[in-house]
């Protein structure tokens, strides 16, 4: 018998997508973006029959791009040049990855569109407004901030105030040099915690969550009327919570291995060009999201936090203040 959660109320347009609030064995998948044939490979992963009840609820543009395909060494961006051509070309890559999405998925079963503020749209509000604007009129459905205090709740909270579906992005924090809080301690958790909530009281209707602990993931992610849906990033699993996928780190080896990569890529980034086609990325992502689903993927991450500190995180009401 399929037992089915309501989503968290807070989540609010997001509601529709959020398939795996309809039975256990859902999932919810997130996959990172960027171009039109990337759009396309993804699509025909998921016709593959095995995986036609396993739906990618959301697809976004991050500013990982201009790691991946662009490869700089980070998404900090210097001056207000740079920060203007970051943003113009993430910008398009909407444009064109809504063009995509239009095309490849059915109206019933299209993800929503996930849009990134990069480094310096969230310097401040008017900044923010002004970027989430371009965003929608490309094609997104919603935008993403990452937040480490409160010059980033300000611009949640003037987001969201239009009207517009906006995730907080928490934990490790790239764009803002790294600025992180991981829950690796009871005391460190419980600062995450007050966090989200402030997140949510902000107008937030979702959670980004990037290297915490397994156990702040854990707390997170289970449905509460007042909580909000989770995507997470090297934070292990948590049922009911939602995974991050990375379509490039599905098909291309990074340059150093890291543990908690995909166990998917068969090519270098010298070979790329060659050999990054539509036809490659949807053997790979066929293949990790039929690892993620299985539950190989993704690992554990290191914790600081003992069995009994774990099992107190885990166990936490993270939606009410304490």
């Amino acid at each position: 018998m399929t037992t089915e959660l309501a989503a968290p109320t807070a989540a609010g347009r997001l509601a529709p997508y959020l398939r795996r609030y309809e039975s256990p064995a859902q999932l919810g998948l997130k996959v990172n973006a960027y171009r039109a044939y990337e759009i396309e490979g993804l699509a025909q992963a998921l016709r593959t029959p095995d995986l036609a009840d396993s739906p990618v609820e959301c697809v976004m543009v991050g500013d990982s791009y201009l790691m991946t395909h662009l490869g700089r060494s980070t998404t900090v961006l210097s001056g207000a040049a740079e920060q203007k051509w970051a943003l113009d070309t993430l910008v398009g890559l909407v444009a064109e990855v809504r063009g995509a999405m239009n095309t490849q998925f059915p109206a019933d079963r299209r993800p929503f569109l996930l849009a990134d503020l990069p480094d310096g749209a969230t310097a401040e509000a008017s900044l923010a407004l002004a970027a989430a604007e371009r965003f929608t009129d490309a094609g997104a459905d919603a935008v993403k901030v990452e937040v480490a205090d409160e010059t980033g709740m300000r611009c949640v909270e003037a987001i969201a105030a239009t009207g517009l579906p906006t995730l907080v992005h928490l934990g490790y924090t790239p764009q803002l040099s790294g600025l992180s809080r991981r829950g690796d301690t009871v005391d460190d958790a419980a600062e995450l915690f007050a966090q989200a909530r402030r997140a949510r009281d902000a107008g937030a209707c979702g959670l980004v969550v990037e290297m915490v602990s397994e156990a702040v993931n854990e707390a997170l992610s289970r449905p509460h009327p007042h909580g909000l849906p989770v995507y997470s990033v090297f934070s292990g699993r948590a049922r009911w919570g939602g995974q991050s996928l990375n379509l490039w780190d599905a098909v291309v080896r990074p340059a150093r291995k890291g543990r908690y990569f995909p166990p998917t890529p068969t090519i270098d980034i010298a070979d790329v060009a060659a050999d990054y086609t539509p036809a490659l990325i949807t053997d790979r992502m066929r293949e990790l999201v039929r690892l993620t689903l299985a539950g190989w993927f993704p690992l554990s991450p290191r914790t600081a936090l003992g069995i009994r500190e774990s099992a107190e995180v885990a166990a936490t009401d993270p939606w009410s203040a304490p």
